[in-house]
């Protein structure tokens, strides 16, 4: 009865038969193909009992520098050589003078030890003539590398050449593979399975000895998993996109903040529960920023909280301290990129953004990070007023596809009137995702701006949340990559 096998099978079960028994290494070599592939088709043939495998125990013999270094002529034969030029007779202290110390004395042990050599009243005399041609021989073959069999090993050289530290032995167990009577007269009937059909194949007539390998067309094709954005972060470019779209520009800020554009000049009074170490992160060391080259802004910061100078507000009642406003924060709110962005630009209209990670003290759960990503937002126009604000954020939740948005009062330090926004999230209910609303004339004055200003600050993981359709803020930093690859890309 024919068997089948595959290409490879029939590939390695041919070279089997002409070499009989041979090792995996040796076998992958004479096919010019891959170890692990070989051995692939060796386990295949081996479960049809058409090959046996077994393991065997070899010896790697490799030559040391001393064995290399003798391996031309050993030091017993060099001594032989020099007490011929003498006549067959010299002195000990003679030798020593021409071998060297170190080298005499192994020379005259193993001269000695060999019958070579008489030694009496310190004189030497030549006995009897030897070479060891086939210690000479070996050592040449062990620095290039010998591999033995158990059975294949001159155990007296051996040991010699060991004791003499001339070589070392490894060993090394290895899988000698041989074709079976079975396999030879498959060999004999075999049909061979391909998997495509060549021009060659039928041309040859082979095709009449071959099959072709059945194709499942309902089986899956492997899955390619391509590089790809997070998908949070494609969120936070579709943002970015909507934005440039509606006349916005982005504006840029810094990881490290003085309490200055962070909180002084937003109006923020310096005794605020905010400025505690349960809501933002102080630096260490350096502990103080600097204020220099702003004198006219510092100068109306420490008057508006001070008196409300010009702005119709009695401002904080206290005196105003710079050594608070320069000290070193980590920031905890973009509302500090708009603040420096509104001090150097002056023009309207002015339409701007920043997205940046801020930082404050908080666990971690569902709806809450210690960084998070913010987007804060600044309109300034003519005659701009609160219902336009409420406007332009209805219409980037819109551009976004997210429908499910509400306005309650709410209250800020910096903006009046003020606004806190909600979107609805599957599992969460109602979360407040930002805080909006206009500049106070203490903050404008501060900043020495002439027209309204509408002002936001958003949490871009609620909003990334109420988009994806997420309850968990974790899922935005998840490393589970069953999850990533399985995100879908919205637009």
């Amino acid at each position: 009865m024919a068997i089948t096998l595959s290409e490879g099978e029939y590939k390695v079960l041919k070279k089997l038969a002409e070499l009989k028994k041979t090792s995996l290494e040796e076998l992958a070599s004479e096919l010019g193909m891959t170890k692990p592939s070989v051995s692939a088709y060796v386990e295949m043939l081996s479960s049809k009992n058409l090959v046996r495998v077994v393991e065997e125990k070899y010896y790697i013999i490799k030559a040391t520098e001393e064995g290399i270094r003798w391996s031309k002529e050993l030091p017993e034969e060099l001594l032989l050589r020099k007490l011929e030029e003498l006549g067959g007779k010299a002195s000990i202290k003679q030798i020593t003078e021409i071998l060297g110390k170190n080298i005499s004395t192994i020379a005259l042990a193993w001269a000695k030890k060999r019958g070579w050599i008489e030694i009496k009243a310190g004189q030497l005399f030549l006995r009897k003539k030897g070479e060891l041609s086939r210690i000479r021989e070996f050592l040449v073959k062990a620095a290039k590398g010998l591999v033995l069999r158990a059975e294949e090993l001159p155990r007296d050289l051996l040991s010699e050449l060991k004791r003499r530290k001339m070589i070392v032995i490894e060993e090394e167990k290895r899988k000698i593979i041989e074709i079976t009577e079975d396999g030879l007269k498959a060999l004999e009937k075999a049909v061979v399975e391909i998997g495509v059909l060549t021009s060659d194949i039928i041309s040859s007539g082979r095709w009449r000895n071959i099959r072709l390998k059945p194709y499942n067309v309902e089986a899956e094709p492997p899955r390619v998993y391509p590089g790809r954005k997070h998908f949070f972060i494609d969120f936070i470019e579709e943002v970015r996109r909507v934005l440039h779209d509606m006349g916005f520009v982005e504006m840029k800020s810094y990881y490290v903040e003085t309490e200055f554009w962070n909180f002084d000049v937003l109006f923020q009074a310096q005794d605020h529960p905010a400025r505690e170490v349960h809501d933002t992160f102080h630096l260490a060391y350096p502990r103080e920023g600097s204020l220099e080259g702003y004198e006219d802004i510092v100068e109306r910061v420490r008057i508006i909280h001070e008196t409300g100078g010009n702005t119709g507000s009695r401002g904080w009642g206290y005196k105003w301290s710079p050594e608070i406003a320069r000290r070193l924060i980590l920031r905890s709110q973009m509302t500090s990129a708009s603040a420096r962005y509104l001090y150097e630009h002056k023009d309207i209209p002015l339409r701007a953004y920043a997205i940046g990670k801020v930082f404050r003290p908080d666990e971690v759960s569902a709806k809450r990070l210690p960084e998070f990503y913010q987007f804060d937002g600044i309109v300034m126009d003519r005659d701009l007023s609160f219902r336009n604000l409420l406007g332009i954020i209805k219409e980037f939740f819109w551009r976004l596809g997210i429908k499910q948005l509400k306005f309650k009062p709410g209250y800020f330090p910096f903006t009046e009137p003020s606004v806190e926004g909600y979107v609805y999230i599957e599992g969460l209910g109602w979360i407040e995702v930002f805080g909006a609303g206009m500049f106070r004339p203490e903050v404008l004055a501060i900043l020495g701006v002439e027209h309204p200003v509408a002002a936001w600050g958003m949490g871009l993981e609620r909003i990334a949340m109420a988009f994806h359709g997420l309850n968990d803020i974790r899922l935005l930093y998840s490393t589970d990559l069953f999850f990533l690859r399985n995100m879908k890309v919205k637009w």
